[in-house]
């Protein structure tokens, strides 16, 4: 992008660039993500403090912060981007050519599982649109707002975002058959404090949440391993390590072939606060672009349409 911004030489790209600055702290790191030459993105910030006669960053051998000038500059930067982002969204909306960037985030089993046939019909369909894709089986809330989609399993995290439900699932409790046969079976809750659990960080303060008819339990479990990702710890059970709480359709081929059983399936897999599994389609609050509520429709589509 090179055009000039109210008559100056100060251009969207020069905006961009520091903005980008800005985030990562660092003038080498921002030409790294720029690809461009360090040296080259030392001017081009220059060429910026010189066309508003003000310098934006205070240096030090490590790090770069913002003087109050940058500060002020930030802020509109960021205005000016915003709004020069949503009046090319509403003319390539208009022009039926969605484009621009969508950041993703998602689950390891999300992004390798339920929607890679997805994403790469959506590309094709829409050749514009460009991705990104962070993953993270992290609830995502408030505090944490450079996305434009999340898509993630559990209870609705933050009441401030906006979501969709768009699949109900179920987890189970499972084991290595190697596992039971060194440890023994399960055969009540309680038993659970007494066998080697991997647990996932949606597990709060050590507990796996169960629903028996109407009651809601919370059963203290032996932690052996924690992880913030499903895929390590259904592999670590597989190979015997311990006990396992997953959803039906990550652990289904190796239940079927025997490598994982089922355990005290009398009793419902539960959010903490006593709801139902669901995974949900999440974004924040305010102003939605042509290509963010396009990939919610068509997404939201898709999944609802997967078997069950």
């Amino acid at each position: 992008m090179t055009e000039d911004i109210a008559g100056s030489r100060i251009s969207l790209e020069l905006l961009g660039l520091f903005l980008e600055v800005v985030e990562r702290q660092s003038i080498s790191a921002a030409a790294r993500v720029w690809q461009i030459a360090p040296s080259l993105a030392a001017r081009k910030i220059g060429r910026l403090e010189a066309e508003l006669n003000t310098r934006l960053f205070d240096r030090t051998t490590r790090r770069i912060h913002l003087t109050e000038a940058g500060v002020l500059t930030l802020a509109w930067a960021r205005d000016v981007l915003a709004h020069h982002d949503r009046l090319t969204d509403d003319i390539d909306a208009l022009q039926g050519q969605l484009a621009g960037n969508l950041r993703l985030v998602m689950s390891e089993y999300v992004s390798t599982i339920l929607t890679p046939a997805f994403l790469a019909a959506f590309s094709q369909k829409y050749p514009r649109i460009r991705f990104s894709i962070a993953i993270m089986d992290d609830i995502v809330g408030i505090e944490k707002r450079d996305y434009d989609v999340a898509i993630q399993s559990g209870r609705l995290p933050d009441s401030t975002l906006k979501g969709v439900r768009i699949r109900d699932y179920r987890r189970v409790l499972c084991a290595a058959p190697s596992y039971l046969a060194r440890r023994g079976k399960p055969t009540s809750l309680e038993a659970l404090i007494e066998h080697d659990c991997l647990t996932h960080q949606q597990a709060i303060d050590g507990y796996w949440t169960f629903k028996k008819g109407k009651d809601v339990i919370r059963q203290r479990v032996h932690q052996l391993l924690f992880s913030n990702s499903y895929l390590p710890l259904i592999a670590l059970a597989r190979h015997g390590m311990g006990i396992i709480q997953a959803s039906t359709g990550s652990v289904r081929a190796a239940v079927a072939s025997g490598e994982l059983v089922c355990l005290l399936e009398e009793y419902e897999c539960v959010n903490s606060d006593g709801s139902s599994l669901a995974t949900w389609l999440l974004y924040p609050g305010g102003r939605v672009s042509a290509r963010t509520r396009t990939f919610i429709s068509e997404l939201t589509a898709y999944i609802r349409e997967l078997p069950p």
